[in-house]
């Protein structure tokens, strides 16, 4: 009689272990190619080693120079404000080409001998780095001809608007970047206010 009551339990038991088995080997699966998938449609956001970040006393640093724990200048309601640094994340031989956007002053008159022309400013980054415009925070690629951006006049301590003139995408490789995350979200490279 114990025969006839151990095979069907024995039976039972190994079917069981053979299914939890499968569906392990299932489950694997399916996170093994979520991973796959979100693996591809990472962004990265980095800047240039030699792109000017400026610091909490008004000075800039490479970006490459600037640590864990300084603080760095960023804008908040039209207002300059410290924020410290909590990251610094460095990539080796990054696979994305810099955008290259050259920015004017929103009210930029006719140049004469009394008002010279101000030169434009470079901003280089990746294309899915954001940066705060009049509209809102807006990724580099998605920036528009006459896009509004934020710029700090360290002599002034006033922000000033410019707007985007020409747009180059794949402008240049780097063989090294960087990207900082700071407490408030935002940071100045340049003196363009750049989101995380």
């Amino acid at each position: 009689m114990y025969k006839f009551i151990a095979i069907p339990f024995l039976a039972f038991i190994s079917f069981s272990v053979l299914a939890q088995s499968e569906n392990t080997s299932t489950e694997n699966l399916t996170s093994e190619a979520t991973f796959k998938v979100l693996k591809k449609k990472k962004h990265y956001k980095y800047f240039p080693e030699s792109a000017p970040v400026t610091m909490a006393d008004g000075s800039t640093k490479a970006i490459a120079d600037v640590k864990v724990g300084e603080n760095v200048k960023t804008c908040r309601n039209g207002k300059s404000v410290t924020t410290q640094v909590m990251e610094v994340d460095v990539y080796e031989r990054p696979k994305s080409s810099l955008t290259a956007v050259y920015l004017r002053p929103e009210r930029e008159e006719s140049a004469t001998s009394i008002h010279p022309l101000v030169p434009a400013l470079l901003l280089e980054a990746t294309p899915h780095h954001l940066v705060q415009t009049k509209r809102g925070k807006k990724s580099m690629k998605r920036l528009s001809k006459n896009d509004i951006l934020y710029h700090y006049e360290p002599a002034t301590g006033i922000v000033s608007t410019w707007k985007v003139g020409v747009i180059q995408e794949n402008a240049r490789k780097v063989s090294k970047a960087y990207n900082l995350k700071t407490e408030e979200g935002t940071y100045l490279v340049d003196n363009m206010i750049m989101a995380q």
